[in-house]
């Protein structure tokens, strides 16, 4: 199942250092990380990472994923906190890499900000 996924620690292609954490798949329109950069999409779970170790938290948003997936939520809230900032480096690549995620960007303050992102997921047609 999708919560089998595992994420490599060796993925970085993609990161970018400067300003808010985003990201999207090359087939995902920018209009689509603006409607999250807005929080025009409401989250409709929100997973909490702060305290976890890095296996937890990988642990974790492997089931939050899946679960998304399985219940057709398109927008989730992943809260990585900003605590030692090993969360906050490390959930942008692990986001990136998981076949089921569209974009991500940087969460709205209303949503957690700097110490969250908002999440898009690829939720498969009926």
């Amino acid at each position: 199942g999708g919560s089998d996924f595992l994420f490599s620690e060796e993925f970085v292609r993609l990161v970018i250092d400067s300003g808010p954490s985003r990201y999207a798949r090359s087939d995902v329109s920018k209009y689509e990380v603006k409607r999250l950069r807005r929080g025009v999409d409401i989250p409709d779970v929100f997973l909490e990472m702060h305290g976890m170790t890095q296996n937890e938290a990988k642990r974790e948003l492997g089931a939050m994923i899946a679960y998304c997936v399985k219940n057709e939520i398109s927008c989730a809230c992943v809260q990585h906190g900003i605590g030692k900032h090993i969360l906050k480096q490390k959930t942008p690549l692990w986001l990136a890499q998981h076949p089921d995620i569209l974009a991500f960007h940087q969460a709205p303050l209303e949503y957690g900000g700097d110490g969250a992102l908002l999440v898009l997921l690829s939720i498969p047609e009926k």
